[in-house]
């Protein structure tokens, strides 16, 4: 991403090469930070390295750009391109860290290994995203009714590989198989050869024929197969 902002370039008696590259990448680095906020709720917040005092470029009368060489959102340091399109031109590269935090759902006790996710078990804080390198989530939807791969401990961040889905269709089970076309739906029943969660395609048998066909679980108690 290339942002661009207007600087307003003071007399080099006034300012030193490096104070003005600083302030004005902090400025890029908080424009950034508004729209995170602004946009997804986010909160922001930097700190610039220190740049060669002894680095004496032109400061730049027309608009400098501004890129990040790795995506901030997936790692806290990275490294901005300062450039000037001056007739004189002349880049150089600054390091930040950049901290974005967001409010997550966590555990809202220690939970056990093969626990049933209720709402009871879930409050939200606020985690460091662009530091955590499992993931987290935001939605309390995709939690409720997932089981756990391991346990978890109080006040930690629940994450996608922490959590299976349950199943819903055990093996012996009656089903109920629905072939589905864009005009008809037909049902019958059957029995489960295999248990499934939703989503998984299982072996079923048709009670009438006998049959034996492959079906994805659509929902608890539920198959179904393309006609």
């Amino acid at each position: 991403m290339v942002l661009s902002t207007l600087l307003t370039a003071l007399p080099c008696q006034a300012i030193t090469f490096s104070d003005w590259v600083t302030g004005e990448v902090g400025t890029f680095l908080s424009t950034y930070g508004e729209r995170l906020k602004s946009e997804k709720g986010y909160r922001f917040d930097y700190k610039t390295g220190k740049i060669d005092p002894r680095l004496n470029l032109s400061l730049c009368k027309s608009p400098a750009l501004f890129s990040f060489q790795s995506d901030p959102m997936s790692r806290n340091k990275t490294t901005i391109k300062v450039e000037c399109q001056d007739k004189k031109r002349w880049s150089i590269f600054v390091g930040v860290k950049v901290n974005i935090f967001k409010s997550v759902w966590v555990a809202s006790q220690t939970l056990p290994r093969n626990h049933r996710i209720t709402r009871a078990d879930l409050q939200q804080d606020e985690i460091q995203i662009n530091k955590s390198r499992k993931g987290y989530f935001d939605k309390q939807s995709k939690l409720l009714g997932m089981r756990l791969r391991r346990s978890i401990q109080e006040g930690h961040a629940f994450y996608p590989g922490l959590l299976s889905s349950p199943k819903v269709v055990v093996r012996g089970d009656t089903v109920v198989i629905s072939a589905l076309s864009k005009v008809i739906s037909v049902e019958m029943l059957g029995t489960a050869m295999s248990d499934g969660k939703l989503g998984q395609q299982i072996s079923v048998k048709n009670k009438k024929s006998s049959r034996i066909i492959r079906a994805t679980v659509i929902a608890k108690g539920k198959v179904a197969v393309p006609m």
